[in-house]
C-alpha cells in the first residue's frame, strides 16, 4: 500500500513518521509546494520520494491531504474526479463544513474520510514533524455516514497506530465547537500580542525585561504560521465572531468589577474559571 502525503509539514510529515515508524505502508509519496519544505521532507524519511501530482494520485492508495484548508477544498473534488473506486482520500483541516459541502454530492464522495487530528503546535514544516505528535490525542471524523466502510475502516487503523482517541461527530458540529476551543484561543493569543506589540513598541527594552512566562504561555500561539490561520478563520468565521463576541462580553464583566470595584465578584468569577482544570 502507497501513502500519497499531499502538503509534508507538521502535520502531514508527523502522520508520516508515525506510519513509517509502525511499518504501515510500502511507499511514501509527496508534494508540497514549498520546494525546501519538499526536499527537507526526504532528508528526514518523511518520504521517500517526490513526484507529480497527477503520479501521486496514480500510485497512492491513501491520499492525505495535510495543507491549508482552502487548499483542501480547491483540491479535493480534483483529486476525487481522478482516483480509482477503491483509493482511500482523507484530509487533516481544522474546519470541516466548507470542505465536506464542497463535495457533497460528488459521484465518489463516499472514498473521501473528513478527519481532524488535534495535535497542532505553533511550529510549522517538516523539522517539526515527529513520530509521536498524536500520542494520546484526539481526532475527530467528521460526517462519517457518508464514507464507505472500507474507508472508515482504513483511517481508523491510521489514526489508531498513531494510538489517537477517535471522536465522531458532524461537520457543522465540529466547525462550531473548534471555533471555541481551537479558533478563539488563536485570536486571543494574536490579540494580545498585538496589543503589548504596539503598546511597548518604543519600550522594547523594559518590555523584555518585564516579560514573564504569563505572557508567553498566553501568546505561544501568535507564532503560529498566518498562511495556515488565516484561511481557517475565513472558513469558520460565522462561529468564531459569535464565540469572540461571548469572548467580549465576559471582558466587558470582567472591566465593569473593576470600574466598580466589586472584587468579591471578580474572585467569584476567577474560582468559577478554575473549573477549566
Amino acid at each position: 500500500m502507497n501513502i500519497g502525503i499531499i502538503g509534508l509539514g507538521l502535520i502531514g510529515g508527523s502522520i508520516s513518521l508515525g506510519l513509517r515508524k509502525s511499518n504501515f505502508g510500502d511507499k511514501f509519496l509527496g508534494i508540497d509546494s514549498n520546494k525546501e519544505n519538499a526536499i527537507h521532507a526526504v532528508k528526514l524519511g518523511i518520504v521517500d520520494k517526490i513526484i507529480s501530482f497527477q503520479d501521486l494520485i496514480i500510485q497512492s492508495s491513501v491520499i492525505i491531504l495535510s495543507i491549508p484548508v482552502d487548499g483542501i477544498k480547491k483540491i479535493l473534488p480534483i483529486i476525487l474526479n481522478k482516483i480509482s473506486n477503491d483509493t482511500v482520500i482523507l484530509d487533516t483541516g481544522s474546519t470541516k463544513y466548507e470542505i465536506c459541502n464542497s463535495v457533497y454530492s460528488h459521484p465518489k464522495r463516499s472514498r473521501f474520510v473528513a478527519t481532524h487530528p488535534i495535535a497542532g503546535i505553533e511550529n510549522s514544516g517538516p523539522e517539526y514533524a515527529h513520530s509521536d505528535l498524536f500520542h494520546k490525542k484526539n481526532c475527530i471524523l467528521c460526517d462519517s455516514e457518508l464514507s464507505d466502510p472500507d474507508a472508515i475502516f482504513i483511517v481508523e487503523k491510521i489514526y489508531s497506530i498513531m494510538d489517537m482517541r477517535m471522536i465522531y461527530i458532524t461537520s457543522k458540529e465540529h466547525d462550531f465547537y473548534i471555533s471555541y476551543v481551537s479558533h478563539l484561543p488563536h485570536v486571543v493569543s494574536f490579540s494580545l500580542a498585538s496589543t503589548v506589540l504596539e503598546r511597548f513598541k518604543n519600550e522594547k527594552k523594559f518590555f523584555n525585561n518585564m516579560r514573564g512566562s504569563g505572557l508567553d504561555s498566553t501568546t505561544r500561539l501568535a507564532k503560529s504560521n498566518p498562511e495556515t490561520w488565516l484561511p481557517i478563520f475565513i472558513s469558520n468565521k460565522n462561529n468564531l465572531i459569535q464565540a469572540m463576541d461571548v469572548y467580549i462580553d465576559h471582558l466587558k464583566i470582567f472591566r465593569k468589577y473593576l470600574r466598580k470595584k466589586e472584587f468579591h465578584q471578580i474572585d467569584r468569577y476567577i474560582k468559577k474559571a478554575n473549573d477549566i482544570k
